[in-house]
């Protein structure tokens, strides 16, 4: 038999063969062996008197350093000339444009650990945290890894190097965000050898036919596709299909199995591994206060609460094959060693990197083990989302699930469903409608107020978390639970819980707080009066001095208000219930999370985090939006800007997959807009609203608009460092002293009133609670408009404080957004609809259960999906793709001749044979190293000339081929492969490339604008590839090279608008008698696609509408275009030029840069 690298052995060699291709650890073993000779090979060409100086450092190992023994800068010097190549260990020199692989460098996570062996013996100096726990503390130690290219490197907290290491087994389709074709492997390697062994790989499912179309249904999704159709084909048309093996098929004893728990099990059933569903029944005390006709304490009993238990999930998940090799079993520090400071700074992203989760791990290492036990103590970080859920869109059925994520998992993988990294742990119940009547009955006829209902709503609430946070879950985070790894290692775990994403009203009902009370704010004691104070200094002071703590003198407070409610009998809202909890908006309700994990020391306000989509997209910026369109009204008679607004809107381009989606008839009407039409709204209102009110107004409405798009961009980024939060604050404090200015500068000018919608709707409203009476059939039209103001009194503008210090605990807003747990739903959704719609939960339950355990045996079979390597459109490491095809050929001199009045068209020969010839030279050059390919000082769109002397090309039948779509793949700013795709014949047409030198000056003239942007666009007219030979000097043969090349038509950048505020860049189309208003671009000089708005206050080139190209469609030319910087996260970091961490091109000469602004920052 062979043996693999990682252990497995086979018979076959064909097995063999497969199995080598997906096996991570061979390649591993690989990557190291070449890693190692490279090593070598440097060692060998490093001069000698390099070698001395070097010398030095040979003590320490090759990838590890002690920090308290070394300092960052010494340690960054350590094998340094390991870390990079030749080309970049040579100086920098200034306006030359950077060699392609430098452009474009694939994302890499940071280096790999080494052996245990190589750990360093000596010791911090770490101050003990208690008596007992000295010697434990002196012997944690630091670990930091070398920097990888982009500067990335890691810093370990512990006595001795991770066992386990999820960064070794990442590849490039880890860091894709590009969905990539997944071939699920063959099943039968895996199979064979479990029946050889007399076990059932398929159990319950007989055999193999039947499990395939068992999985087919349960997990191939609800409304069936054609993707759907021919995975049905493939299944019954494979080869070893028999029909009778499904034919005596007991499905519903299967799914009654799978769909089983524990508690259910029966005769003929055997429960699976894992952790199944629970009920219990929820007993609430219902207090009636004394002077009501039944007073006293009245127990009512809910439906069944369906939930799992915590420390099997945790179980679950830990001895997951397929997840344990991505999760992280100890956290560390990201370092950025290439930012502009010159020294390591912080990075801030996924939880397992952030400082929370690190202050858990050390207090964990630092504190006093279990008694005789001597396992590797690991954090558990649990992150929980919950919201309520309509299942229907007609109907009043709804779902409250509570959804837990693993913070120990990576952000990227927990935001795709495809992943199945959401648990859901519990469907919470609401109060029944019967509790009405229950509670009238007790009260005397008199129909319970609204105080009640939310006392009791509340109180069940935190009943149903009592029951999660069972006594197994606090045993657990007290001296943890071992569990046996799926590496063969028993590992102690301690579950802590981290975060809670919920919406407003349900981070009021977790803080028990009253919503939108004079304390409105789950996280401080700031009162509401106050709240409009965003980014003041005092402002700033007071969340960290006011900020809630759960100690004794709350929880003393809320125990004597319920001793008030339940011993002697006052009501809910009673004076002296409210003397007691009214100061710092309290309730009367016990906190599950403060009972529960009080022995912890657990501050549960602090697990409430930032929510950006509802407080800002849904909240700050929807008000704003919505408060803009009256503005217009009030400023001309009639709906003419209105209008106008929506026909800006409607032109917007569209841009990418889904970042800038098509804009609805109406976008100031706002019809089922979800967050991302807002998101899309803001990024595009710039030009949408450019010059429809007068001056001053329209310069601070567009000063506003660019400071709420700056913030978004920077509240959203997936990665942050500690510059880059620092630029947040700043922008934080400038937006709320620019709403304050809105509020009181621009819209006091303004008797705003509601829109004709607004009114109308209201009226609808009106109507329909007025049924049968006289009102109802009022016409709308009559309608009363009336007075709407702009209001900043606000938890949602309150909550815009805390983002930057959320960030530096917890790691950026999309690792706990409520974005994923609102994609969440859409399972929940789909499960629903599988039911009979009565007692829909239960059925819930056992169809989550029955969908994880058909994934569990597929996963069990074959761990490792493949990556269709068909595909090569979608594969990420080509810097682009376009087709191989050559079924659209066009003859180059009947083109020429057939557009010769064009002016696009004009030198059209000469300029493309003078670009492939240097095309030619330059692949002739890396084939037969003739010259040295990095020495080419060209700029991008810039061809140099040559004479006859130094070559020709021929065109093969002189015949250039037309293609449809680029494909373009480049490294994100949080080093990511994207990919965007460019076509000629659509919007998505535009790209930019690196241009000249960034300066340093800070002037805002335009000359010195021009001079110092380090980008040029163009529009791409054409994507040709054509079979090119090269004849001249240091030819070899008559061979013909495939040169792929972009026809464009160039841009001018004119700089910023002076007199328009905070504005963006805009561009325009030089006359195109200019020789070089058209040219070719080398598809790998393109850093990316890029999104250009029309000025439209400037108007159309061609007022008649009539162009003079053909070629260029110039027609429909505006005069000016704005670049729209907010179209995207990456887009927004290319302009803080050196700030983005995957771009490297940008961080060539920080000397010349001014940091700490973005590139033309006005």
């Amino acid at each position: 038999s062979t043996v693999c690298k990682c252990g497995r052995s086979f018979a076959q060699l064909n097995a063999y063969a497969n199995h080598q291709r997906t096996c991570k650890k061979r390649k591993k073993y690989l990557s190291n062996a070449l890693a190692k000779a490279k090593e070598v090979w440097t060692a060998r060409k490093r001069p000698c008197n390099e070698v001395e100086r070097d010398e030095p450092a040979q003590s320490l190992p090759p990838t590890w350093y002690d920090v308290d023994t070394a300092t960052p800068s010494q340690a960054l010097s350590i094998g340094s000339e390991q870390a990079f190549s030749l080309a970049q260990c040579r100086p920098r020199r200034l306006n030359r444009r950077l060699p392609a692989r430098f452009r474009d460098i694939l994302p890499q996570p940071p280096l790999p650990n080494m052996a245990e062996s190589t750990a360093l013996s000596s010791t911090p100096d770490l101050p003990p945290t208690s008596d007992t726990g000295s010697l434990l503390s002196r012997t944690l130690q630091f670990f930091l890894t070398l920097p990888n290219t982009f500067g990335l490197s890691r810093q370990y907290y512990g006595n001795k190097l991770p066992t386990h290491d999820p960064e070794e087994v990442i590849t490039l389709e880890n860091l894709t965000l590009t969905p990539l074709d997944q071939v699920s492997p063959d099943l039968d390697t895996s199979a064979h050898a479990m029946q050889h062994a007399g076990a059932n790989p398929f159990y319950p499912y007989p055999n193999k036919s039947s499990f395939l179309l068992g999985e087919w249904y349960w997990n191939g999704g609800l409304q069936k596709s054609q993707k759907s159709f021919r995975e049905l084909l493939q299944i019954i048309g494979d080869a070893q299909f028999r029909p009778e093996d499904i034919s005596a098929t007991r499905w519903n004893l299967i799914n009654h199995e799978l769909g089983s728990s524990s508690e259910d099990a029966g005769v003929h059933t055997m429960p699976f591994k894992g952790a199944g569903w629970k009920k219990a029944a929820i007993n609430i005390k219902v207090p009636i206060h004394k002077r009501a006709d039944d007073p006293g304490i009245h127990d009512y009993l809910t439906a069944d609460f369906f939930h799992r238990s915590l420390v099997s999930v945790i179980r679950e998940k830990i001895q997951n094959q397929k997840h344990d090799e991505l999760f992280h079993y100890q956290p560390y520090e990201l370092l950025w060693n290439g930012g502009p400071s010159k020294k390591p700074i912080r990075v801030h992203g996924e939880l397992y990197t952030s400082e929370a989760f690190i202050q858990a791990h050390r207090e964990l290492q630092e504190s006093q083990p279990e008694p005789g036990c001597e396992l590797e103590r690991v954090i558990v970080a649990l992150m929980f989302w919950s919201d309520s859920t309509h299942l229907t869109s007609f109907g009043n059925s709804k779902l409250w699930p509570c959804y837990m994520f693993f913070g120990n998992e990576s952000k990227y993988r927990r935001c795709k469903p495809s992943c199945r990294l959401c648990n859901h742990v519990a469907y919470f119940n609401h109060l029944p409608d019967s509790f009405k009547d229950f509670a009238t009955k007790h009260f005397g006829g008199k129909g319970p107020g609204a105080d009640f209902m939310a006392h009791c709503h509340r109180e069940l609430f935190h009943e149903q978390w009592k029951i999660l946070l069972d006594d197994e879950f606090v045993e657990a985070c007290k001296h943890g639970i071992v569990i046996r790894c799926c590496d063969g290692i028993e590992r102690r775990f301690y579950p802590r819980v981290f975060t809670y994403s919920a919406d407003y009203p349900e981070k009021a009902l977790l803080a028990t707080i009253r919503t939108m009370g004079g304390c409105p704010c789950p996280r401080c004691l700031i009162p509401k009066s106050r709240v409009q104070n965003l980014g003041m200094t005092l402002d700033m002071k007071h969340r960290q001095s006011l900020a809630r703590v759960d100690d004794d003198a709350r929880q003393k407070k809320v125990s004597i208000s319920r001793s008030h409610i339940y011993d002697q009998g006052y009501g809910v809202r009673s004076n002296i219930v409210e003397n007691l909890l009214k100061e710092h908006s309290l309730v009367p309700t016990s906190n599950a999370f403060s009972e529960r994990l009080e022995c912890l020391g657990f501050n549960l306000f602090i697990m409430l985090v930032v929510d950006l989509m509802h407080e800002f997209e849904l909240g700050v910026w929807k008000a704003l939006f919505t408060h803009l369109p009256r503005i217009l009204n009030t400023a001309h008679t009639g709906d003419t800007l209105v209008h106008e607004l929506d026909r800006r809107y409607r032109l917007t381009p569209t841009f990418g997959r889904d970042t800038i989606r098509k804009f609805s008839s109406n976008a100031s009407e706002m019809k089922n807009m979800a967050a991302r039409n807002f998101e899309d709204l803001l990024q595009c209102a710039i030009p949408a609203f450019e010059d429809l009110l007068p001056e001053p107004y329209n310069k601070n409405i567009l000063t506003l608009l660019y400071t709420c798009a700056h913030w978004h961009a920077l509240a959203k980024l997936r990665m942050h460092t500690d510059e880059t939060l620092i630029l947040l604050d700043a922008v934080t404090v400038k937006l709320g002293k620019e709403l304050r200015q809105f509020q009181k500068g621009t819209c006091i000018a303004f008797n705003t009133q509601e829109l004709r919608r607004e009114a109308e709707r209201r009226q609808r409203q009106k109507s329909r609670s007025h049924v049968g009476e006289a009102v109802a059939t009022t016409s709308t039209h009559q309608t009363t408009r009336r007075p709407k103001t702009f209001n900043l009194q606000t938890y949602k503008l309150h909550a815009l404080g805390d983002y930057s210090t959320s960030i530096r605990k917890f790691g950026t807003t999309d690792s706990y957004s409520t974005e994923p747990g609102e994609l969440e739903h859409r399972t929940s959704k789909a499960r629903y609809h599988r039911t009979d719609r009565k007692e829909f939960v239960e059925q819930i339950t056992r169809i989550e259960r029955r969908q994880a355990r058909i994934h569990h045996i597929r996963d069990e079979l074959s761990p490792h999906s493949v990556s269709n390597e068909e595909e090569v459109a979608t594969s990420p490491e080509a810097h682009f793709h376009v087709g191989k095809s050559q079924n659209y050929p066009e003859n180059i001199l009947l083109f020429v001749q057939k557009n010769l009045e064009d002016p696009a068209v004009k030198d059209f020969l000469p300029k493309l044979q003078r670009f492939l010839l240097f095309k030619i030279k330059e692949i002739l050059s890396a084939e037969n190293s003739l010259s040295d390919r990095n020495n080419s000082t060209a700029v991008p769109g810039t061809t140099p000339a040559f004479s006859d002397s130094e070559g020709r090309v021929f065109i093969k039948a002189d015949r250039m081929y037309r293609h449809n779509l680029m494909r373009l793949n480049h490294t994100t700013y949080d080093v990511r492969r994207a990919q965007d795709v460019i076509n000629p014949s659509t919007s998505h047409c535009n790209v930019m490339l690196l241009g000249g030198q960034v300066s340093n000056t800070t002037n805002s003239d335009s000359d010195d604008q021009l001079e110092r942007h380090p980008y040029i666009y163009a529009r791409v007219l054409g994507i040709y590839h054509v079979n090119a030979t090269y004849i001249g000097p240091g030819m070899i043969d008559y061979r013909s090279y495939r040169i792929d090349f972009l026809w464009v038509r160039w841009y001018q950048y004119m700089g910023h608008c002076s007199s328009r505020g905070s504005s963006l860049d805009r561009v325009c189309f030089p006359p195109m008698a200019e020789p070089d208003a058209f040219g070719f671009v080398d598809p790998n000089d393109v850093l990316r696609g890029c999104h250009l708005i029309p000025q439209f206050s400037q108007g159309l080139r061609h007022s008649d509408g009539k162009g003079i190209s053909n070629c260029a469609q110039d027609k429909l030319d505006w005069k000016f275009y704005y670049i729209n910087r907010f179209v995207d996260r990456d887009m927004f970091m290319r302009y803080h030029w050196g700030l983005g961490v995957g771009h490297l091109y940008a961080r060539t000469n920080h000397e010349n840069v001014n940091t700490a602004a973005s590139v033309n920052e006005e």
